[in-house]
């Protein structure tokens, strides 16, 4: 009986009611669960900063002479904390499938991978330039030049193709479709 005499250990106080169990068995953590929470810190960061570019660039587009500390701000934390984050996500994503009860040919896993490439290749080989282009632009010739709209509307165009990738891939996620 729980906090009896005859179940007390010395040094602890069985009036409280706390008992000696002897460890049987090793303890074991289950990594799945801080591994799924990893991840969704990981989109949360990610997620929440791509859509405060938006924020961003409309701030600054009000008050143009603010504009260069805009894009500098969007580039620093998209090549510091946001690309860093997405990376974390596949790595982290990867070792769910092999911890979890998911499996690599499961259509949402591999829709979501495939999407997940995609949207890393137009982030790389479009988003990222442009953005870098725009801050040398806006350096240059300031928001009022025909360049600066063109690699603005790039970047506006690209970045709404990214923000729709991940929003499905958020679907993917959350829905699992084709269990």
């Amino acid at each position: 009986m729980l906090g009896s005499r005859d179940s007390r250990v010395k040094g602890f106080p069985g009036r409280l009611g706390w008992t000696y169990r002897p460890k049987t068995e090793e303890t074991h953590v289950d990594p799945y669960p801080w591994l799924k929470v990893l991840h969704i810190f990981l989109a949360i960061v990610a997620v929440g900063l791509n859509i405060s570019y938006a924020i961003w660039q409309a701030r600054a587009a009000r008050e143009p002479e603010h504009m260069g500390y805009a894009l500098r701000g969007i580039k620093f934390l998209d090549d510091r904390v946001a690309n860093p984050s997405y990376a974390g996500l596949l790595v982290v994503g990867i070792l769910l499938v092999l911890t979890g009860p998911w499996e690599f040919t499961q259509l949402w896993v591999y829709a979501a991978i495939g999407l997940y490439l995609v949207m890393g290749a137009l982030a790389l080989l479009f988003y990222s330039p442009t953005l870098t282009r725009l801050i040398a632009a806006y350096e240059s010739g300031g928001a009022a030049t025909p360049e600066f709209a063109a690699l603005s509307s790039r970047s506006r165009t690209v970045g709404i193709l990214l923000a729709v990738l991940v929003v499905a891939i958020i679907v993917l996620m959350v829905v699992k479709p084709g269990m």
